[in-house]
């Protein structure tokens, strides 16, 4: 017997290994071709990419890992169906109940797998992806910096006519910025500062950077409101509401973030960032700008996908044993159909379930259970039915042929007797 249990293995796990490339190829080369421009702005490389890939691969494993499972015992199945090796393995007493002993091993193993994704790999790999981002975009801020070249970033209008970027020195320097009005009344006010010379000094981790102006003025004024005409300018370094005014200085420090890097945040504040565990932990407290609902329909979510993962073979295998001649693909199109609209369901349910509309059981569980009895009953037929006379093995496939049959045959009947 195990020289038949690594045989069904070989069958299965070729086209399971097959099917995770492809689908892994073409996921991340779809997400690769957005990134590229980000990164290659920023001179990264290749080195960055590559690692922003990476942290995406357990993302897309989960995508990828269930469809592809299903189609290694699909596919495996298939074959010795349509080789007549199930009918000669039946003769000898061995039944496709047995047959499914170590395609049920693996969906063990791919089930603890997939939990361990989902409970722990996804939700790491996830903020340290989202830090690489953060990363590239305050870098690319940066490079993007150009001499004679006004950029605005985070409402900060810059330029300079020279940069020197290694030293973090420029000279000529514009920058403009609209504040808001202050508490006690006063108008929004836009200031203008320029400068023969600037250095830039990078803050710790956390900190806004500060821009070190030497030799330069500073105007503010009032911008013009519906009912406020603009005021000459005052020779005071104090501006009061509604007046404009000069200030000549020597140096002046002025906090911008064009460049440099802020730490990125904790992770955690998105509910998507947290461990299995850490979602149960704190569903009474939850993170800022997600609720107890959304905490525990991730929660309840990711367990349903990672046990729906052993009921797949279940699903495969009756689709796999369709008439033998011909139109096998249409098992492979309706059980890759059942479980799209199965994905689609759950992520209708959660989507429900964390805003209180239905309960998780109903939303999330309630899939789960119908899927569970669905591949259970397709199963039994498949393996326990015993055909009687001509009649081949039952399978959904022939099924559903014989019901397209049964409708042409009204349809044509109709058509005769008009």
């Amino acid at each position: 017997m195990s020289t038949i249990n690594s045989y069904i293995l070989r069958q299965t796990l070729g086209p399971l290994f097959a099917a995770i490339g492809i689908a892994l190829l073409v996921l991340l080369t779809e997400r690769m071709l957005r990134l590229l421009d980000l990164v290659l702005d920023t001179g990264g490389g290749l080195t960055v990419l590559l690692q922003m890939l990476a942290f995406l691969v357990p993302h897309y494993m989960a995508l990828a890992l269930p469809v592809a499972f299903f189609l290694g015992v699909l596919l495996a199945f298939t074959r010795l169906y349509q080789a007549n090796e199930l009918d000669a393995l039946g003769a000898a007493g061995i039944g496709l109940s047995r047959l499914m002993t170590p395609v049920i091993l693996l969906g063990l193993g791919l089930t603890v797998l997939s939990a361990a994704n989902f409970a722990v790999g996804q939700p790491y790999t996830r903020y340290v992806y989202r830090a690489l981002v953060h990363n590239v975009e305050k870098a690319a801020a940066n490079v993007y910096l150009k001499e004679r070249t006004f950029m605005e970033v985070e409402g900060v209008t810059f330029m300079a006519e020279r940069i020197w970027r290694n030293s973090r020195e420029f000279a000529r320097v514009f920058i403009y910025q609209e504040t808001e009005a202050d508490p006690d009344g006063g108008s929004d006010r836009g200031v203008a500062t320029t400068a023969e010379r600037g250095s830039l000094y990078v803050a710790p981790a956390g900190e806004k950077s500060t821009l070190l102006l030497r030799d330069g003025v500073r105007l503010e004024t009032p911008l013009p409101g519906p009912t406020q005409v603009g005021s000459g300018l005052a020779g005071s370094d104090e501006f009061s509401s509604g007046q404009s005014g000069a200030l000549q200085f020597d140096q002046l420090q002025v906090p911008i973030d064009l460049v440099g890097q802020d730490a990125f945040r904790p992770r955690g504040e998105d509910e998507r960032e947290l461990t299995l565990f850490e979602l149960w932990r704190y569903r009474h407290a939850p993170p800022p700008d997600t609720t107890t609902l959304e905490m525990l329909a991730d929660f309840h979510d990711r367990i349903v996908r990672s046990l729906s993962v052993l009921l797949l073979p279940f699903l495969a295998v009756p689709f796999a044993l369709g008439p033998r001649r011909g139109r096998q693909s249409y098992g492979i199109a309706v059980g890759l159909l059942v479980l799209v609209l199965y994905n689609q369901v759950l992520n209708v349910g959660k989507g429900w379930a964390a805003v209180g509309l239905v309960s998780p059981l109903v939303g999330l569980w309630l899939p789960f259970v119908v899927l569970t009895l669905l591949s259970g009953v397709l199963f039994y037929r498949s393996a326990f039915l015993v055909p009687r006379g001509r009649r081949q093995r039952w399978s959904p496939i022939a099924a559903l042929e014989g019901l397209a049959q049964m409708l042409r045959g009204g349809f044509a009947k109709r058509r005769a007797s008009e």
